[in-house]
């Protein structure tokens, strides 16, 4: 029994755990790390302690990854619902993963989440898409967290910076 217990703990790395505490304290985040480095993981550490006053919206590129994640997660025993333009469930849930199109007149009316993340943030330089993904980082009240994530970005600090002239506090 014991050995089955330890083949399932997971231990954070130093930088999750550092994330984690970053996004508690307010701050938003941005991470750079390779694809299966684990960037998901902050999130769900986040939402697994119980830290988030409100929503948390968990936002992906495309509708067959927020379809995997809602089942994933909904697998979990989470209450999880999903947005993503053509299914519509459980959207007031606690964790909502969703397209971040379906979430942008939410963030126009001044409702954005307690904490937004945007998977896959390098499609902000998408020439189809980008303006979304801008869009919505600026559209975000002081009161939305950030979590920004990417394994394909060569200038993390960059974008920082302008979120910074946003008068946003990020991390990277």
């Amino acid at each position: 029994m014991f050995e089955a217990l330890a083949t399932q703990l997971k231990l954070p790395d130093l930088w999750q755990h550092q994330a984690v505490d970053y996004l508690r304290a307010g701050k938003d985040v941005i991470v750079d790390a390779p694809t299966g480095a684990g960037k998901t993981y902050i999130f769900e550490l986040l939402h697994e302690s119980k830290c988030l006053n409100g929503q948390a919206v968990y936002t992906v590129p495309t509708r067959a990854l927020a379809n995997d994640k809602f089942a994933e997660w909904k697998q979990r025993g989470w209450d999880v619902g999903i947005a993503t333009g053509d299914v519509s469930e459980n959207i007031h849930a606690p964790v909502l993963v969703a397209t971040l199109e379906t979430q942008l007149e939410r963030l126009l009316r001044g409702e954005g989440p307690a904490c937004l993340v945007i998977d896959e943030y390098q499609m902000i330089s998408d020439t189809s898409r980008g303006a979304s993904y801008e869009g919505a980082v600026a559209l975000c009240g002081t009161e939305t967290n950030l979590l920004l994530l990417s394994g394909s970005v060569a200038n993390p600090n960059e974008v920082a910076d302008w979120m910074r002239r946003l008068e946003r506090e990020v991390e990277v």
